[in-house]
């Protein structure tokens, strides 16, 4: 959990400084609304390197081990976040300034592309069947820490005035991480293998079975349909997160004209949230279904996109708080159960892969391009509350069609008695993994 707070502290801040600051410092071509796009540009980037991520540490926490590829995330997103901070600003060097920037920005959507796969796993592979959906979920508390310690820094900044905010006070968020990353190193390294990997090699090795030598292959050859679904599931807490925060952060502050202070208020308000619902959503799931529960908020979630807009749009600073906030209520709820959910999809040799890739390409597909799509709606449509509500909905919706659509072996639906996650795969999904193979991995 903490590893990953400060994984996602880092994230945080660079999309916080590109909603707020990056277009001025990095893009200073004079109009506002091109230095912005441009700047949250840089934010897509990097998603579009989180596949890349994904396959690179998901070959190595398939085939060497979850540990090892964590502790190497951890330290190449430190090492990125780190240095933003130290970049010279277009203003001192030109473009130049950008391209280290965009380049930075690639570094770290790779190591976050394996950083959450090997969080989840190393947390749900160590927890027993019982308690499954709730220990599965505490990397997940990571992200609100690190989003409440990146906006709190940023609250503090900008106090500053305006022209010191945008020369230095932006870059001490960055600065900060260093000292984090060593406290997040000495964690990591004290953490176990995971002895769920441990028991499977150890079983294929007696029974003469080689490991998988390229979990990528066996992922795209025969569980193309169960990433599908993988990527779908995830769209809320991809897509649906980075429109809550990163878009309405621009919208509010630069078409609504709310003051800044305000809406940092809000979202930072978004974290504790979600550490209060965390485990709410976790008991409720582990009643009442894992796959149900998330397609039950999911529906709530699509329901909210209308009112959640109407509000934003009156433009008055509680009514925006109770919008996205009643967002995050439900948001909260699903995202703590994706973690246990989304890893059954998968057997143990290539989980890591399959699940890293699903979160990942949802990243670099959706979550990179929602502000930048928001952006455009709010550009073409002005002060309308339809059109990015529309938004919204449709990508709440991909996430209740893809829990509906679970295979069989995956919904887990003797809610309460937590089944192992190596069930044997069902024939009829098309998966030709054997019982016998499967319950060895068990």
């Amino acid at each position: 959990m903490l590893g990953t707070a400060i994984e996602w502290y880092d994230f945080f801040c660079y999309a916080t400084a590109a909603a707020l600051v990056f277009g001025d410092v990095f893009f200073a071509v004079g109009k506002p609304f091109l230095g912005t796009l441009a700047s949250l540009a840089t934010f897509a980037v990097g998603f579009v390197a989180r596949p890349l991520g994904a396959v690179l540490f998901g070959h190595l926490g398939d085939r060497i081990g979850r540990k090892q590829a964590l502790i190497v995330t951890l330290l190449v997103m430190g090492l990125s976040s780190t240095l933003i901070g130290l970049l010279p600003s277009y203003h001192t060097v030109g473009v130049l300034a950008t391209v280290m920037l965009v380049l930075l920005r690639l570094v770290q959507g790779v190591a976050v592309g394996g950083e959450w796969g090997g969080a989840v796993l190393i947390a749900a592979e160590h927890a027993p069947p019982r308690w499954r959906t709730f220990l599965a979920a505490a990397p997940q508390y990571g992200s609100p820490i690190g989003l409440i310690l990146a906006t709190t820094m940023f609250q503090l900044m900008s106090r500053l005035p305006e022209a010191d905010f945008r020369s230095w006070g932006w870059r001490v968020p960055f600065l900060v991480s260093a000292l984090l990353v060593l406290i997040a190193f000495v964690i990591r390294r004290g953490v176990n293998e995971s002895p769920e990997l441990e028991a499977y090699r150890q079983k294929a090795a007696a029974a003469g079975k080689t490991a998988q030598t390229a979990p990528l292959k066996t992922i795209v050859r025969r569980f193309k349909g169960r990433l599908v679904l993988g990527i779908g599931l995830s769209m809320i807490g991809v897509a649906g997160f980075y429109f809550i925060t990163t878009l309405m952060l621009t919208y509010t502050t630069a078409y609504l004209h709310v003051p800044k202070a305000d809406v940092l208020r809000i979202i930072n308000t978004f974290g504790f949230v979600e550490l209060i619902v965390f485990p709410i959503g976790s008991l409720l799931a582990h009643r009442i279904g894992e796959r149900r529960f998330i397609a039950a908020v999911s529906a709530l979630t699509l329901l909210w996109a209308a009112p959640m807009m109407m509000l934003i749009l009156t433009r008055e600073v509680g009514n925006i708080a109770i919008a996205i906030l009643v967002a995050a209520v439900f948001m909260s709820a699903y995202y703590a159960v994706l973690a246990p959910c989304l890893p059954k999809i998968f057997p143990v040799d290539v989980r890591y892969t399959g699940i890293s890739l699903s979160y990942q390409i949802c990243g670099a597909v959706f979550g990179g391009t929602t502000p930048l799509v928001g952006l455009w709606l709010a550009q073409t449509f002005g002060a309308h509350w339809a059109p990015l509500a529309a938004m919204f909905a449709a990508i709440t919706g991909c996430t209740l069609v893809a829990a509906l659509l679970l295979p069989a072996d995956a919904r887990e639906d003797d809610v309460g008695r937590n089944v192992r996650f190596n069930q044997p795969l069902s024939r009829h999904t098309g998966d030709t993994h054997k019982n016998n193979v499967a319950k060895e991995s068990q």
